[in-house]
């Protein structure tokens, strides 16, 4: 695995590096500062100034804590702030924002596993993006709100970058997860009932990378890398943001790094959620 720090900026090639499988830390960008700060001002505006948010599973109930938590999900993923930095975001790497799109931002909430890991704070399996229905140009980002360590970030198994695992993903929907699935997040307490893309066989874990990044510090990645969640086995509650960019361009072409085992079907069905870097209009899909 090729890991540069603080490098994306005005890198000659980016994506296409991205696309080889490296991998960016960025500790200095300003725009994953103004995220970070947004993220905090979302959670002290939904659960209080007062709360002790990295405490919230100490605090309240499970059952409390999901129609929190979805408040504040769903108060930052449709702000017009977090779109607006995405784009700051483009800019500042030394990229037209003309040319890319993105897909919503999320702020994901990770209590002791023990607590909660299914529903709208759902511990993710090893899994690629692309198996989700995501395009093979995908460009991922990760950032935690708060520092974290490497029992409670996110993996990375660059092992398996060009080497394929068997998964159920050709016989999962995108559509059916829009439609029917992601809804039902909130009713996905005691256990994960909604189908998801998962490994068909053992993957192991002895390359696996978990870099653990300071608050505002942003790793990024491709979506066909192989990557999870670490299970959260900690005394805090992880608060982390992610978006992703898609290239225009390359996604008309197909370009992005090879598809070695995705089988969903229906990437398209994800298009209504991506918005173009400049004008943060919704994109309407690829013309023919």
């Amino acid at each position: 695995m090729d890991l540069y720090v603080n490098q994306s900026k005005n890198h000659p090639n980016l994506k296409e590096t991205l696309y080889t499988g490296a991998i960016f830390l960025e500790t200095q960008l300003q725009s994953a500062r103004q995220l970070r700060e947004f993220a905090l001002q979302s959670i002290a505006h939904v659960l209080g100034r007062e709360t002790d948010a990295r405490s919230l599973h100490k605090l309240m109930p499970v059952a409390e804590f999901v129609p929190a938590v979805s408040r504040l999900k769903s108060y930052f993923t449709n702000s017009a702030e977090a779109k607006e930095i995405i784009r700051s975001f483009v800019i500042e790497l030394g990229e037209d924002p003309a040319d890319y799109l993105f897909d919503v931002p999320r702020l994901r909430v990770v209590p002791h596993y023990d607590y909660l890991h299914a529903g709208i704070s759902y511990a993710y399996k090893p899994h690629r993006d692309t198996w989700y229905g995501s395009v093979q140009c995908q460009i991922n980002t990760w950032m935690p709100v708060h520092g974290v360590v490497p029992e409670q970030t996110m993996m990375i198994n660059p092992e398996y970058f060009t080497k394929p695992v068997s998964n159920s993903s050709a016989d999962w929907q995108l559509s059916n997860w829009i439609s029917k699935e992601r809804k039902l997040a909130s009713i996905n307490i005691t256990e994960e009932t909604r189908p998801h893309p998962v490994p068909l066989e053992e993957v192991s874990s002895s390359n696996e990378a978990r870099i653990a990044p300071n608050g505002g510090e942003m790793l990024i990645f491709s979506g066909a890398h192989l990557h999870g969640t670490v299970p959260n086995r900690t005394e805090q509650t992880r608060f982390s943001v992610d978006f992703r960019l898609m290239h225009i361009e390359d996604l008309k072409a197909g370009r992005g790094p090879v598809n070695v085992d995705s089988g969903c079907a229906d990437p398209e069905a994800g298009f209504k959620d991506y918005f173009h870097a400049d004008s943060l209009l919704p994109f309407q899909g690829v013309r023919a």
